[in-house]
């Protein structure tokens, strides 16, 4: 499982590297108040990624620490002593076909 993992792992790296390869055309980025930022292509595409991933994962912190919260409180102390398991009930037993219309036919 190992080898998998890192033959797909190369495979991702050979592909990204050969889209930088693909674009390293200088490309100048037009930012507010006159600011601009020139860079070759594959480079403002990996900024813009790595942007969006902090901006993801920031928005999705206090989610995380949240559940994180949860489970704590959630989770039982070391050294208590576990609940006891809840005791199986029997099924009932199936009940017999009742006779709907007053017939046992049932015409």
């Amino acid at each position: 499982m190992r080898a998998l993992a890192w033959f797909v792992r190369l495979i991702l790296f050979l592909l990204l590297f050969g889209l930088a390869l693909n674009n390293l055309e200088p490309t100048e980025l037009h930012l507010l108040f006159g600011v601009h930022w020139r860079a070759p292509l594959f480079v403002l595409l990996l900024a813009a990624f790595t942007l969006g991933v902090l901006l993801g994962a920031l928005a999705m912190l206090p989610v995380w620490l949240r559940a994180r919260r949860a489970a704590a409180t959630a989770a039982p102390k070391p050294g208590a002593s576990p609940a006891p398991a809840p005791t199986p009930t029997p099924p009932e037993a199936p009940q017999p076909p009742t006779i709907i219309d007053g017939s046992p036919d049932g015409v």
